[in-house]
C-alpha cells in the first residue's frame, strides 16, 4: 500500500479480497496469524504494551478444539489489556486441533471490534517468541496499539 496507489484506502479494504498479508510501509501486515498446534501444545502470551485510552485484546481460537487457561475452557479466549494478567499460559485441547488463530480486537464504546479500518498485525520472529505489533482499526495504522510476545511449545 502506497500513498500514490489507487487501491483500497484501509488495511481492512485490502484484506476484504482474502489477502493473507499486505505490504505497508515496507512491512508485512496480516489480519490474522495462523499457527500449527496439536493437543497439549502450550501457548504463552506476554503483553508488552497496550494503549491506555482504549481497551485492547489479543484473541486466540483453537480450530476444531479448545483452549484452557486457568480453569476456563473455550474455543476462543480474549486476553483484554485491562483485565487479564500480563503473562498467560494456555493449553490446546482436542485430538483434531491442528491450528491456532490469533488476532487483535479493541473496545469501541463497549462494542468489541476486530478486522475493521486499519486493524492488522506485524509479526516479527525472534529467537524465543513471535513479537506481535497490533494496530486497532481506528485512525492511521499504529502498530503500537497492542504489543505482545507469543511462544508455542509442542507437547512433551
Amino acid at each position: 500500500m502506497t500513498a500514490e496507489s489507487t487501491q483500497p484506502s484501509t488495511l481492512s479494504d485490502w484484506f476484504a479480497d482474502g489477502a493473507e498479508s499486505v505490504m505497508y510501509d515496507g512491512r508485512e501486515v496480516r489480519p490474522l496469524l495462523r499457527l500449527a498446534v496439536s493437543e497439549g501444545t502450550r501457548v504463552r502470551v506476554r503483553r508488552i504494551a497496550a494503549r491506555s485510552d482504549r481497551r485492547q485484546a489479543l484473541k486466540l481460537a483453537a480450530v476444531d478444539g479448545q483452549l484452557v487457561v486457568d480453569e476456563a475452557v473455550s474455543e476462543v479466549i480474549s486476553l483484554w489489556s485491562d483485565t487479564s494478567p500480563a503473562a498467560v499460559e494456555l493449553t490446546v485441547l482436542g485430538a483434531r486441533t491442528r491450528r491456532l488463530e490469533v488476532w487483535n480486537a479493541w473496545d469501541l464504546g463497549g462494542l468489541e471490534s476486530a478486522w475493521l479500518g486499519n486493524a492488522g498485525m506485524i509479526v516479527e520472529p525472534e529467537e524465543q517468541y513471535l513479537a506481535l505489533h497490533c494496530s486497532d482499526g481506528l485512525g492511521l495504522p499504529s502498530f503500537a496499539d497492542l504489543q505482545v510476545h507469543l511462544s508455542v511449545a509442542s507437547p512433551s
